[in-house]
Order: structure tokens, then C-alpha cells, then sequence
């Protein structure tokens, strides 16, 4: 009878949201700011629209021979992968609980990953019995790619023998035939195959300083250079003669480049780079024949460098889409000159294209229907700059609601990491606050990557300090710009971004009137003294930031900067989220936070969720999280919330 009972309230939500994005616009709870009360706002967007949308489509990617096309979608109230035939549209088939999916060389079969096990899936006849290839004799694997045409060993990585690195596998292209290719000693970073998937090239790390490229010689390997643990270096593919790798490397320059490397003496030729910008994406459509196609700014995606005819043609179609465009996945079959794209030309949604490098030619496949629906009520977006108190020049990112005039509500967004950057695009999160009428302000702190060793290095120890103080500074650049109500500023962010807004709300409740804090590291010396396993060849990477807790200078001074140690300090409004399934900082960070700040009468919200880990993964869960984080700043900044929702019926017992 209860299963009869959840099964009706349910299908009375979904029924109410069917029909019901105007009955349930009734709701809508006006904003309280008098900028936003004043302001000609566009209609509000539910909750169920933005997160729980049955609608909605994305991950677009042609087959080698563009016969079939795939995509993700919802079915039954779940993700699922649609195949449908290219040219007609006729859906083929449609396969629930598929977390990964790709085309093979073969045109007509498509891996996917369900529950851990790798399949294939024959598109002429989807109702058959998948293939079974998941590599046997693994309790954890991970494919290093898909073979390319002509090859028939499929290489996989593994730690099962020790979880802090990986060793190097290959099997049988029906996943039997296990077979151990290179031991990982406890140093080894990444091998480079060749095409024959034979380990050509390694990086390691001798001691926690120092990363080497060692190339493979005799029964061993040879060194070729050493570099410093700070210098970025990211192997990518050898030459056919096996003489040269190249790589994106940051050795003796400010931003990275992609390089070839002379691997008889370590010398760099530069290939590609972009003066203050880091190489960010790369298209290497053939993998071992020497030559990357194109490579792409992390930062600003106008600014390409194509290396071969594909390329420049791949460059040429970008530019045909739209003047400024972000790249937000390219993806083809091994061997295939099809590359199917998502993109935003107008960091308002996303839309798909299908190039034809061979042809020269786009087709447009879908556009995402969020953005179909909702163009003209989406924010713009746009790059900022901004000098922090020391002279240094700082990065963000400004989505604006639309309507609004003079000083309004103003929410600072922190990523996380701190080794990660935000670059202007599409941002559903943002557009969701935006639409509630708050403008949003990603800040690029000094740490941040993307715009250079000096940028990134800057933040070197200054968690806390001088990271943070640049926190504090954009969201007085948005006051004194007359973007911001220096009365109405919330701070925000997940893991570091979470780390970054407790902080705020600690340091500055001045300033910062709440915060929404996040999976969030509260505990410094607890997080460095008890990191995940994974971490274990990168540990240099975490304690040039945050120091090293067996220091004890170092370990004093994470206490000290931690939240964790000032709670009962708090004294503004703050929502926690977490996740218990938190493998990388830990609920219990969280829960002993608001613990303490609740025992001192600190005003803490939580939300907390039982099956999600280091951030959300489930529909579910972003609606119960919007929900809560639009309550919370209408409360607390006096924006709009769409009040309840049928979708989070439907999010309870679906």
C-alpha cells in the first residue's frame, strides 16, 4: 500500500509540473530588495525547469561514418542514452543508467559504461545482447583510451595493487587476457603508449620536488630531463620515430605551451602557445602520428592555433558558428575526421554541431531546449578585471541579471581547488541565481590557473591571506562599481570555493551579510594530514599551496586559518551542504562545523545528503539544493524564490 501511495503522490507532481509551469508560477514569493522590487525582472524560471527538465538533451556525438547519432536525455525519470538514426531522426533505442558513452572505430557499435562494466552496443540491432568487454580480473580499472583503428589491445590502468597509483594493463578486445604491462613502482605518474600500445615514455616522481620524463631504452628507462614539481607538464603523444614527445609544458616560460621535446637531449620547440593565457584544450584527431590538429586557450576561445589541414578547418567552422564561442566538449571516433561539438556562442546555452572535416562543412544537431525556451530571460556574462589592495591585477567572471538597475543583490562565486579557474561561458548555476536577480561575480583569485605560472604561484601559501583577500576585494570592486548593494553581498563556493566562504563569512561579516558553503574543506591541518590516497604522487602540488603538516610552523599556521577553529565565532547566516559519501575533504568537516557554530547560536542551515559524495550527481539532489540555496538568499539578500515545487515531490520519492 505505501508503494501504491509514493507512487501517486509522485505521478500527481510530475502531472503538476506537466502542466503546470503557469499554475505553479502563482507561488512565485516577490523579492524583498528595492532594486529587485523596482526592476523590470524577466519571468521567473522554476526550479523544476533549471534542475529536474524531462526535456532536456545534451552530449550530442556522431558515429565515424555519421549514420547514427547519441545523445543523453531523461527517460522515466532517469538519465539515459538515446541512439537515433542521423539522418531521419528515428529513435533506435533508448538505455537507461549509462554513465559514460563513446564511439568506437567501428561506425555502428558504441562503448558504454553501466554499473562498472564496459559493453558495446551494436546500433543495427540495439535490442541484442550487449558485448561484455569489461576488463576481467579488476576490482577497479580505468580505460586509457579506445583503441584507434588497426589496434586490437585495450589498454587499461588499475590500483588494485595499491590505491595510491596505478599500474599499466592490457587485455584482449574482449576484456579477457589480463596482462601486466609495467609495474608502477611508486613513482610513475602517466605512461605515453605508441601505437602499439607499448609504454614509449613515462613521467615520474623520483622524490615529492621533482618530475621526470624518462623514455624507454634497452630493459630500462632513460632519464631525459628533471624539472621542478611547480613546472607544469603534461605528456600527450610520441612521434612515429619515437624521437620526439609531444607535450603542454610550462618549463622555463610563464604559461604553458604545446611543445615537441628532442627526446635525445630534453630540448623544447614551442608548437602553440597564447601570450598571458595557459594551452587549455587540444584536438589530436589521430592519435600517433606525430601532430596535434588544433590547441585552444584555456582562458579565451577565440584564440586557437590549428596545426594541420584538419585543424584549419575545425578553426574555420568555430569561427563560422559565432564571433565568440566557448568550447565546452569536442569529441570524435578514433580515426573519424566526424567531431561532434557543444558549444556556447553566447554563454546562454548550449548548442550542437557535427563538423565534417573531410567535407568542410557544419550541421547543427540540436540546441540544448533549456536555452530554446529561455534565451531572452538568461543573463549576459562578461570578463572583468579588478586591482586587489597589493597592485596585482585580478580575473573574474560577471553575469548580470537582466532588468536591473543601480545597486542590487550581489553573490561572490569561489571555485574550487584552488588550482582551477572560471572562463566566461555558460554557468547554469549562475544563471539560475541570476534569474532570481542576483549578480554573480567569479572570482579568479591569485592561485587560480590558466593565465601563467606567476598568476598561479602568487597564491603559493596565501590561503587565508592574500587568496582570500582577493575574495574580499571583488566584491568591493562591485560596490564601488555601483553593481553591488555593499548591504545585499553573499559569498559562495564548493570545497575551496566552500573553504574560501566560511572564511569570508568569518572574516568579513561586514561585508559578506551569508554564506552557502559547500563540500567544503574546513579543517586544513585535518585535510593535509588525512588526504585521499589519490593524492599520494601529488602531495607537493597540495602542500605548495596550504604547507606541510609535518611542519610544524606550517600545521600551526592551517589551524589557525581553518574555520573549523573559529565557528562559535559566526555571526551571519550560513547553509551548509554536504555529502556523507564524501570521499575527498569529508562530512565530517561539515559536521563538526555546525556543531560548533550551532552550540555558540550561530544562525546554520543544512542540507545534507546521504548518497552523494564531493559534490551532486543525482537530479534529485539539485533540486532540493536549489530549492533550499533560493530560500536561504531570499531570506537573507531579499532576492525572488519560485517558493515550492511540485518537482520536489517528485525529487523525494522518485
Amino acid at each position: 500500500m505505501r508503494v501504491l501511495k509514493v507512487l501517486a503522490v509522485a505521478l500527481a507532481a510530475v502531472a503538476a509540473s506537466a502542466v503546470g509551469g503557469y499554475f505553479w508560477a502563482t507561488r512565485d514569493i516577490a523579492p524583498t530588495h528595492p532594486s529587485l522590487a523596482a526592476a523590470d525582472l524577466p519571468e521567473l524560471i522554476s526550479v523544476r525547469e533549471f534542475f529536474a527538465d524531462t526535456s532536456a538533451a545534451w552530449g550530442h556525438v556522431l558515429s565515424a561514418d555519421g549514420r547514427y547519432l547519441a545523445h543523453s536525455g531523461s527517460r522515466n525519470f532517469a538519465h539515459a542514452v538515446i541512439l537515433s538514426d542521423a539522418e531521419s531522426g528515428r529513435e533506435i533505442a533508448a538505455e537507461p543508467n549509462v554513465d559514460w558513452y563513446a564511439w568506437t572505430a567501428e561506425p555502428h557499435r558504441l562503448a558504454v559504461i553501466r554499473e562498472g562494466r564496459l559493453y558495446l552496443v551494436d546500433a543495427t540491432d540495439p535490442e541484442a545482447e550487449w558485448d561484455d568487454i569489461t576488463p576481467r580480473g579488476f576490482a577497479d580499472w580505468w580505460l586509457v583510451d579506445l583503441p584507434a583503428p588497426g589496434q586490437t589491445d585495450v589498454a587499461v590502468t588499475s590500483t588494485d595493487r595499491n590505491p595510491a597509483f596505478a599500474d599499466l594493463y592490457r587485455v584482449d578486445p574482449d576484456g579477457h587476457g589480463k596482462r601486466l604491462v609495467a609495474e608502477n613502482d611508486g613513482t610513475i605518474l602517466t605512461w605515453v603508449l605508441d601505437a602499439d600500445q607499448q609504454p614509449v615514455v613515462r613521467l615520474e616522481r623520483p622524490s615529492p620536488r621533482i618530475t621526470r620524463v624518462a623514455v624507454a631504452e634497452g630493459d630500462g628507462w632513460r632519464p631525459v630531463v628533471d624539472m621542478p614539481v611547480d613546472d607544469v607538464f603534461a605528456p600527450v603523444e610520441v612521434t612515429p620515430d619515437g624521437r620526439t614527445l609531444i607535450a603542454v609544458s610550462g618549463r622555463g616560460r610563464d604559461t604553458t605551451a604545446l611543445v615537441a621535446v628532442e627526446l635525445e637531449t630534453g630540448k623544447e620547440e614551442v608548437l602553440a602557445a597564447f601570450d598571458g593565457h595557459d594551452v587549455g584544450d587540444l584536438v589530436n584527431l589521430a592519435r600517433g602520428d606525430g601532430a596535434v590538429d588544433l590547441a585552444v586557450s584555456d582562458i579565451d576561445h577565440r584564440r586557437r592555433v590549428a596545426m594541420t589541414p584538419a585543424g584549419e578547418t575545425l578553426d574555420r567552422l568555430l569561427t563560422e558558428v559565432a564571433p565568440r564561442v566557448q568550447i565546452d566538449g569536442l569529441s570524435w571516433a578514433p580515426g573519424s575526421l566526424r567531431v561532434s561539438a557543444t558549444l556556447t556562442p553566447d554563454a546562454r546555452g548550449y548548442l550542437y554541431y557535427h563538423f565534417d572535416l573531410d567535407a568542410g562543412t557544419a550541421e547543427r544537431l540540436a540546441e540544448f531546449p533549456f536555452r530554446t525556451r529561455n534565451l531572452e530571460r538568461l543573463a549576459s556574462v562578461e570578463d572583468v578585471t579588478f586591482t586587489a589592495r597589493d597592485g596585482m591585477e585580478i580575473h573574474a567572471v560577471l553575469t548580470r541579471p537582466a532588468g536591473v538597475d543601480g545597486p542590487g543583490p550581489l553573490v561572490v562565486n569561489v571555485h574550487g581547488g584552488p588550482a582551477q579557474r572560471d572562463a566566461w561561458g555558460y554557468d547554469h548555476l549562475n544563471q539560475f541565481l541570476a534569474n532570481r536577480g542576483y549578480a554573480v561575480l567569479s572570482v579568479n583569485f591569485r592561485g587560480s590557473t590558466g593565465f601563467g605560472r606567476a598568476y598561479q604561484a602568487a597564491g603559493f601559501g596565501a590561503f587565508g591571506a592574500a587568496m582570500q583577500h582577493d575574495v574580499e576585494d571583488a566584491a568591493e570592486w562591485a560596490i564601488d562599481a555601483g553593481i553591488a548593494d555593499p548591504d545585499a553581498v553573499a559569498i559562495t563556493g564548493g570545497s575551496y570555493g566552500g573553504y574560501a566562504a566560511a572564511m569570508g563569512a568569518l572574516d568579513r561579516p561586514d561585508l559578506f551579510r551569508a554564506a552557502v558553503i559547500e563540500h567544503a574543506m574546513l579543517d586544513v591541518a585535518y585535510q593535509s594530514q588525512f588526504p585521499p590516497h589519490a593524492w599520494a604522487l601529488d602531495a607537493a602540488l597540495w602542500t605548495r599551496y596550504f604547507g606541510d603538516p609535518d611542519d610544524p610552523a606550517d600545521l600551526k599556521r592551517m589551524r589557525e586559518r581553518s574555520p573549523i577553529a573559529r565557528a562559535a565565532d559566526l555571526s551571519v547566516p550560513v547553509l551548509l551542504i554536504a555529502g556523507k559519501r564524501d570521499s575527498v575533504v569529508g562530512f565530517e568537516q561539515t559536521e563538526r562545523f555546525a556543531e560548533a557554530a550551532e552550540a555558540a547560536g550561530a544562525e546554520v542551515e543544512t542540507l545534507i545528503f546521504e548518497d552523494e559524495g564531493h559534490g551532486l550527481s543525482l537530479w534529485q539532489s539539485e533540486v532540493r539544493r536549489a530549492r533550499a540555496v533560493e530560500d536561504f538568499l531570499a531570506r537573507t539578500l531579499g532576492g525572488r524564490s519560485g517558493g515550492w515545487d511540485p518537482a520536489e515531490l517528485a525529487a523525494e520519492h522518485l
